[in-house]
């Protein structure tokens, strides 16, 4: 029977592929389907956000100095109580919290999860799609204590990475490093199905996605890329489109399915790159890649980026591997000049 003549579950999924891993306990699978579990609930109470109060700021700022809204909370606690409580890992890395949340001995597992509770969220109010952004590793130092070892590793060392979007449907899109697999939450029957098998990012870019308000404290190097990208457009035909929706698990899903880049370089403001290695910039890079993709700080691969700290900022640069290609040539074009 054909793949898509036939219903497939994220749990049947997930445990099928960890089937070819001789040796696999089935721990990963199992936290993986209770990050699914926790993407339910988060779902349920973005899909009415505007019936309850829950909507808009709560007052607070995270880590980032930026302003928390209750539903970052209400993601965060249910990632904490799910992910955190399943005895499958050890410690919770999140975007909105300072220090790292270290599980109690006697419920800790093999595995550290580095996530983004809910990216996007400033445009929760408008009815713009958000989402949940992860990052798996395994521990890897010796006995139960939780050392640098196991919550500071590169990109390539990542056992699992994906997101969950919030939008018209809810999509869970995850790889172990086999491809890139997407799955649709049926709200009926509360099951992820697979809807997206084995997804491959278009080999033509179709879509350039930055905030270009950015424009005044952007480099040299990223105006001049502006300007090669732009100049596909002609009398004949626009080959390229400007899409920019300031969510970026929406714009990077939307590339994923269409063929574009996205670019976050760094600027005047923020001289050291705006978003995060360990909570956005690796899961992404890990699941372009997968797809056929490419992501780089302009210098060097993501994924082979030492993170200095938890919360290490990055210039952010994935997409379609030629046009993130174009934009480190551009980088080194603009370095020249200035030297």
């Amino acid at each position: 029977m054909p793949l898509m003549d036939r219903l497939i579950t994220l749990t049947q999924h997930v445990r099928a592929t960890q089937l070819h891993h001789p040796g696999a306990s089935g721990e990963l699978s199992a936290l993986i389907t209770q990050i699914g579990v926790a993407g339910k609930v988060i779902s349920a109470q973005v899909n009415k956000a505007g019936l309850v109060k829950i909507r808009g700021s709560a007052g607070t700022t995270n880590i980032q100095g930026e302003v928390q809204h209750r539903l970052d909370q209400f993601a965060e606690r249910t990632i904490q109580d799910i992910v955190g409580r399943s005895g499958h890992v050890c410690a919770l890395m999140s975007e909105e919290e300072e220090e790292i949340i270290e599980v109690k001995e006697s419920d800790r597992g093999g595995y550290v999860i580095a996530y983004d509770p809910l990216d996007g969220s400033s445009n929760i109010d408008f009815n713009v799609s958000v989402g949940t952004i992860f990052s798996i590793f395994r521990k890897v130092s010796a006995g139960v204590e939780v050392t640098r070892r196991d919550t500071l590793q590169r990109g390539v060392e990542q056992v699992a990475a994906g997101y969950i979007i919030y939008g018209s449907s809810t999509m869970f899109v995850y790889t172990v490093g086999q491809g890139v697999h997407g799955f649709t939450l049926d709200p009926t029957v509360g099951e992820y199905i697979l809807s997206h098998p084995d997804i491959r990012l278009n080999a033509t870019c179709k879509v350039l996605s930055i905030n270009t308000c950015n424009g005044p404290y952007w480099d040299g190097w990223v105006h001049d890329f502006m300007g090669r990208m732009l100049a596909r457009n002609d009398a004949d035909k626009r080959r390229i489109n400007d899409r920019h929706i300031g969510s970026l698990v929406a714009d990077f899903h939307r590339n994923l399915l269409m063929g574009g880049i996205f670019l976050y370089p760094a600027d005047s403001q923020s001289p050291k790159g705006k978003l995060r290695l360990m909570y956005e910039a690796n899961p992404l890079a890990f699941v372009i890649e997968q797809a056929g993709g490419a992501a780089s700080d302009g210098c060097q691969r993501i994924l082979e980026i030492e993170p200095e700290w938890a919360h290490h900022r990055v210039q952010l640069i994935i997409g379609n591997a030629a046009e993130v290609e174009l934009a480190e040539e551009c980088l080194r074009a603009g370095s020249v000049v200035e030297a």
